[in-house]
């Protein structure tokens, strides 16, 4: 076998491998509440038809007990929500925001702890 041969067979061979590995590590990312910063550019749909894009994931916080961080959504098409609880449901998620008005468009602050603090 010739040297180039091997060489572009190799590089097809570890590309081949490589692409089932990098689709599911997106398939196995954390859930919206756990680390929103994985979910940022994703769309959701609230029930009332309303699509949103989480467009920033600001003041993300973690110490041992907390994960604290601030949801920006910019709005996707038309439908501006109004301050309160909307379901909203991606690929792969579904979960309840408190959504706020703020300048850029619908922010959520999210709080959760990690663990019982008993």
């Amino acid at each position: 076998m010739k040297r180039r041969d091997f060489l572009m067979r190799s590089g097809a061979l570890s590309l081949a491998v490589a692409a089932p590995i990098s689709g599911a590590a997106v398939l196995r990312r954390p859930a919206l509440l756990d680390d929103p910063r994985a979910w940022v550019g994703s769309e959701f749909v609230s029930d009332q038809g309303v699509r949103l894009r989480l467009s920033e994931v600001t003041g993300f916080r973690v110490d041992a007990h907390t994960m604290q961080a601030s949801l920006q959504f910019e709005v996707v098409g038309d439908g501006v929500p109004v301050e309160g609880n909307y379901r909203l449901s991606g690929i792969d998620t579904e979960e309840t925001l408190f959504l706020q008005c703020g300048q850029r468009g619908p922010v959520a602050c999210i709080n959760r702890l990690h663990r019982s603090l008993v």
